[in-house]
């Protein structure tokens, strides 16, 4: 996985002044904890909920049909449950960076199709958890501190509006594949709306 961010840091460095897009977006989470206890069950009192997604990229093509981008995102990584008819709910929020590489294809009425392997890497700014009426700081907490790596894919389509700007909408899905004894993964499922701005 380190060698997937590593590659996509390079491309973002070293990419040539030739034509660029910056993309700005924002969505909706619907995350899903999955919490796998020591014994290696997966406990049902965890449900999505949702939280919010902004994105700032620089997108770059490879060639004609084969594009990248590198950027930083916030996410907002949101659960519900009750056990034992008591209910709780967390609310996280990180802050990192975001890639994703894949072919795009321009077909009918402008319309440019595109599908991304994806890529993030993202720490906690700030973590609750409420329980039992009080709130506790997840930021101590190894479930959710330390750097969290996520893969996943991205699709979209795109309409260009004028040689400029572009509008888009893409769907993102991600699963942070955190392996041990006891693990809490997050797999986050992202509706997003987005303007493309060309530079050059």
């Amino acid at each position: 996985m380190k060698s997937i961010f590593t590659l996509l840091f390079a491309l973002f460095i070293t990419s040539s002044l030739s034509a660029q897009t910056w993309n700005f977006e924002v969505g909706n989470n619907i995350t899903r904890y999955v919490f796998t206890n020591s014994s290696g069950n997966n406990p049902d009192f965890l449900k999505s909920s949702s939280g919010l997604h902004l994105s700032l990229s620089r997108e770059n093509k490879l060639s004609k049909a084969f594009v990248y981008d590198m950027g930083l995102v916030y996410n907002q990584y949101n659960s519900v449950g009750d056990v034992q008819n008591i209910p709780f709910s967390y609310q996280a929020d990180f802050m990192g960076l975001t890639g994703g590489i894949g072919p795009s294809y321009t077909g009918l009425h402008g319309l440019t199709v595109s599908a991304k392997a994806s890529a993030a890497a993202q720490l906690l700014t700030n973590g609750t958890q409420f329980l039992q009426n009080h709130y506790v700081d997840l930021a101590g907490d190894e479930q959710f501190s330390g750097l969290k790596l996520a893969v996943g894919f991205t699709l979209s389509i795109t309409k260009q509006v004028n040689d400029q700007i572009a509008v888009y909408t893409s769907f993102q899905h991600l699963d942070t594949n955190t392996f041990g004894t006891s693990t809490l993964n997050f797999i986050p499922s992202t509706f997003n709306f987005g303007l493309k701005i060309a530079t050059k």
